[in-house]
């Protein structure tokens, strides 16, 4: 890799014009850095479980950890055109949030942790699911990883049946990538279609909920099913099989 010159205070030429870092990182030092196509493996598990979580809390409204909270209806004043959606001033200092598409109503919510704490499924299959659920709050708790990558690909579309079809069908979408990226068997045709249909999802989810939802974590989703390619199926690299030894011997 070739130098970049350097300016007389130690910085790259065009530093400030160009870019604004001037760090390169250590990795490039070792000899194969450079010819390795996946340079920072991209973890499935934490990626698939962050956006369960920020999707399933948003959409049930569960507070403290809704992205749709009020510093996000605030934000729509300034960077969206959603007026039905922006917090309502009734004076006193006391504001109003109104009640969006992509939140289950407290019946729906009521009705969907009925359902969860009534599911039977294979055993060996997921952890009994059934005891992450909080009736009276209308909440689920404790989930796991393996609980969460199960409920994104399987139970999401059925669980969140009952929100507006633009809505759902965005959600199903995401469901869909998600199980399909994760197949023990990969085909690479299938990988480059999945690979120009993920950004589209997301700029539909972008339409729907606040800005104040999408982090890091909603963007990650558009390099995964590259990494595939390169890497093959993701089950070889994700940290489930680290995780569990972990456990195993320390807990």
């Amino acid at each position: 890799m070739p130098k970049v010159p350097e300016s007389e205070a130690g910085r790259p030429a065009d530093y400030g014009h160009k870019h604004h870092w001037n760090k390169q990182s250590i990795f490039w030092d070792l000899p194969y850095w450079r010819t390795n196509l996946i340079r920072h493996n991209l973890d499935v598990m934490h990626i698939e479980k962050n956006v369960f979580d920020n999707v399933f809390n948003t959409v049930m409204d569960i507070k403290e950890k809704t992205k749709d909270n009020v510093k996000a209806r605030m934000d729509l004043a300034v960077l969206c055109k959603r007026r039905e959606l922006e917090l309502v001033d009734l004076g006193n200092g006391k504001f109003k949030k109104p009640k969006a598409q992509y939140t289950l109503s407290a019946s729906q919510r009521r009705a969907v942790c009925e359902w969860v704490s009534q599911l039977k499924l294979p055993d060996g299959y997921v952890s009994n699911i059934r005891k992450c659920v909080d009736l009276n709050t209308c909440k689920l708790q404790g989930m796991k990883s393996h609980d969460s990558h199960i409920f994104m690909e399987r139970l999401l579309p059925t669980a969140f049946s009952s929100l507006p079809g633009k809505v759902w069908n965005p959600l199903v979408e995401l469901s869909h990538f998600f199980r399909d990226l994760c197949s023990a068997t990969l085909k690479v045709d299938h990988l480059e279609q999945m690979e120009k249909n993920i950004p589209i999802t997301l700029c539909k989810l972008e339409q729907i909920f606040p800005p104040g939802f999408f982090d890091t974590m909603e963007h990650l989703p558009i390099h995964l099913a590259s990494e595939a390619k390169m890497g093959g199926p993701v089950h070889y690299r994700w940290m489930y099989p680290f995780e569990r030894y972990k456990n195993n011997i320390y807990y």
